[in-house]
């Protein structure tokens, strides 16, 4: 089971409180992954969240926990559709712009840095970290800042609470089904 996975790195998602968030699962941990996945997604769907392994390779599968309706709200935003273009993403749907992606891990064998606006990551910090090449931001947390400080403190605070929150009430043997706020 990847529960505890979930919640350590995925919480302040699975309480939509963000877009996105991924997390690895190494192949000495992994049983049956796939279907493992298959059994989260009809756990979870009906909640709007889902997963899908992104990336695969020799020593881990990279896991893609979103909420839909906040990805496809961000995926509708004519500044990222703008930026996506320009790695080649001509998509239509949500699932499009996932295999896009996919096909983006596949062929560098790395994260793409636009993997940031599916995270829901502010798309001036996305765009910054590839222009500074990661260098020169103003703090780290979470993702590295660039622009808006204030607000992306805030927003690692409350990241950083509901992980608290979500670890401590797993712990007391909350079902992770419970935990999520559609």
């Amino acid at each position: 089971m990847i529960d505890k996975l979930l919640i350590k790195y995925a919480s302040p998602t699975l309480a939509g409180v963000k877009t996105g968030s991924l997390f690895k699962v190494y192949t000495h941990n992994k049983s049956n992954l796939n279907i493992e996945i298959k059994n989260y997604n009809l756990l979870l769907n009906s909640l709007d969240v889902y997963l899908d392994i992104i990336y695969t390779c020799d020593k881990y599968d990279l896991i893609y926990l979103y909420r839909s309706k906040m990805l496809l709200n961000d995926l509708k935003n004519k500044s990222v559709i703008d930026f996506l273009s320009t790695y080649g993403y001509e998509c239509i749907n949500i699932e499009d712009y996932i295999f896009h992606l996919k096909v983006r891990f596949k062929f560098f064998h790395k994260t793409p840095h636009e993997i940031g606006v599916f995270l829901g990551y502010p798309l001036n910090d996305v765009k910054d970290f590839i222009k500074y090449k990661g260098n020169n931001f103003k703090i780290c947390g979470c993702w590295k800042v660039y622009n808006d400080v204030e607000l992306c403190i805030n927003k690692f605070k409350i990241f950083k609470k509901y992980t608290q929150l979500f670890t401590y009430l797993y712990d007391d043997n909350y079902p992770l089904e419970i935990l999520i706020h559609s």
